[in-house]
Formats: structure tokens, C-alpha cells, sequence
């Protein structure tokens, strides 16, 4: 697949996210294990959700990665209940510049969009901000066909130093 790679100057947004250590066979299960306890996390605090669900990869290796499913919030919407949701995060996504591009097609072949980016980064003159992530554009549940699964990976990125 060919990639578009653009840049983008991205706001800070808040969000909701739970850290997990994992396999790498784990992501998909992960996800959809830890989204309801951030709905309900939300729920309970009168946080408005935004936005498509996203995944942060904060720390990858061959075997093992730390990932952060979560959704961006837009703020409260009034007074909530204070019961807590077991391992729920607010955290922030990064302002600031960052490679984007669009991945269109089934999950197992996401790398090829992260290789892309990796190479548009280097070439133009950037390294890595941050850590990247993920957004599921297109939910598995309303199209099961992945052929029609869409999935912006974003990475922060700043200018090499010379």
C-alpha cells in the first residue's frame, strides 16, 4: 500500500487512557477489554467523550508493548459520582507538530503505515516527539469487512537539531 504522509500542527487534548503492558498478540483484546472502563470512568465524572477511540504506543519492542487505549474528552458536562474506574488515566495527546497518514485495510498490516511514516520522518529533516498513536476511524462493529477499516496513525515529531 501507498501512503500519504502529511504534517499536521496538532492542540492539546485532553483524554482518558489505560496503560497495559502486552504481548504483542494482545493489542485487539486489550482494547476492547479496557474502552468500557473508560466510558464508564467518563460517565462517572461528567466527562463529555470526543472523537474516535485511539490507541498510544508509549513503549514498543519485538515482543512486549505498553499501550493506552483511550478516547479524547471535551470537558465536564456537571457534577458525578466519585466511584473510580480500576487503572483510568487523564493525560493529555501532545500539541505541536506530527507525521500523519492514512491506513486503510485490516489492523495486521499497520506497520507498513508506521514504516512510511518513519521514513518520511527521517527524510524530511524530523525525529520523533513522542510516542505515536493510532485512530480507529472506522468502527469494526459497523463495518466488519476490514478491507473498509480506515486508521490515522499520528506521530509528534520536532526538527533535528544540527
Amino acid at each position: 500500500m501507498s501512503y500519504d504522509v502529511v504534517k499536521k500542527e496538532l492542540t492539546a487534548q485532553p483524554i482518558l487512557v489505560v496503560r497495559k503492558r502486552i504481548k504483542r498478540t494482545e493489542i485487539a483484546a486489550t482494547i476492547g477489554s479496557v474502552l468500557p472502563a473508560v466510558f464508564q470512568y467518563a460517565q462517572q465524572r461528567g466527562f463529555a467523550l470526543s472523537g474516535h477511540p485511539f490507541s498510544r504506543y508509549s513503549q514498543t519492542g519485538p515482543g512486549m508493548v505498553t499501550i493506552e487505549p483511550g478516547m479524547r474528552i471535551s470537558g465536564r458536562s456537571g457534577s458525578a459520582s466519585l466511584s473510580d474506574a480500576e487503572g483510568v488515566v487523564e493525560d493529555v495527546l501532545p500539541a505541536g507538530p506530527a507525521a500523519t497518514t492514512i491506513h486503510a485495510g485490516a489492523y495486521d498490516t499497520l506497520s507498513q503505515a508506521y514504516a512510511a511514516l518513519e521514513v518520511w520522518i527521517e527524510s524530511h529533516g524530523y525525529e520523533s516527539a513522542g510516542a505515536p498513536w493510532e485512530d480507529y476511524i472506522t468502527d469494526p462493529a459497523e463495518h466488519p469487512d476490514p478491507k473498509d477499516w480506515k486508521t490515522e496513525v499520528l506521530w509528534p515529531i520536532r526538527n533535528v537539531r544540527t
